[in-house]
């Protein structure tokens, strides 16, 4: 099973360290905050009081063993810095870091973090795009320039089919799935492999991934 560091457990951290551990994965959680530990022990693998600069105590807690490390300390940017590159120097492979500006992050990029998150331009990002097409539901990024989103299907879609539409061919997205309102057993909503000829209806939502900018065009057409 992977494992998995999560260091600075402010609203950023912690967040991240409850989405990890809920996902069924091992999660450490760290911060110099007594108070902040003792809040998340109980949803994490191990949670524990340290200063992420001190190389010993990172290896003592088997930080140096995790495949990925969030580093989200928000009001000590010198020790972000340095958490960052002794982690990079203890091997970790991939190494996320949290910048609060521009310049922050040109220098979390120097000591080797393998990404840098502007965490507030992202949110905001991401607002601007829910605000500018409603019909956007969630989109995650897979790699620079390429995303997964669930996209409203439009009242232009509805009953027709994924091949009369030519989906690819019209907007350049792959259909990965298509969730319909109706419940399962479960009481959550059906999600269904794409199939080329199945209808779509009034409520149904895609899962689609490709460029975010054939994304962001398909759900602005959903607003007009």
């Amino acid at each position: 099973m992977k494992r998995y560091a999560v260091i600075g457990l402010g609203l950023l951290g912690r967040t991240v360290a409850r989405e990890l551990s809920q996902r069924g994965l091992e999660v450490i959680a760290v911060d110099l905050d007594g108070e902040l530990v003792q809040a998340i022990a109980d949803e994490v693998t191990l949670a524990v009081r340290l200063d992420s600069t001190n190389r010993e105590a990172l290896v003592r807690q088997g930080i140096d063993q995790v495949d990925a490390a969030l580093v989200a300390i928000g009001e000590n940017f010198q020790a972000a810095v340095l958490t960052t590159a002794l982690l990079k120097e203890l091997g970790i492979e991939r190494v996320v870091s949290r910048a609060m500006t521009e310049l922050e992050a040109k220098i979390l990029k120097l000591v080797n973090a393998d990404q840098v998150i502007l965490a507030e331009e992202w949110v905001a990002r991401r607002l601007a795009q829910q605000l500018a097409s409603p019909s956007l539901v969630d989109m995650v990024e897979l790699s620079p320039g390429m995303s997964l989103a669930r996209i409203e299907a439009s009242p232009e879609m509805w009953n027709k089919t994924l091949a009369a539409l030519k989906f690819r061919q019209r907007y350049g997205l792959n259909v990965v799935a298509v969730i319909k309102p109706e419940s399962d057993e479960r009481g959550a909503p059906e999600t269904l492999l794409p199939d080329p000829e199945a209808v779509l209806e009034e409520g149904d939502v895609l899962l689609v991934d490709g460029p975010d900018e054939a994304i962001e065009k398909l759900a602005a057409a959903g607003t007009d």
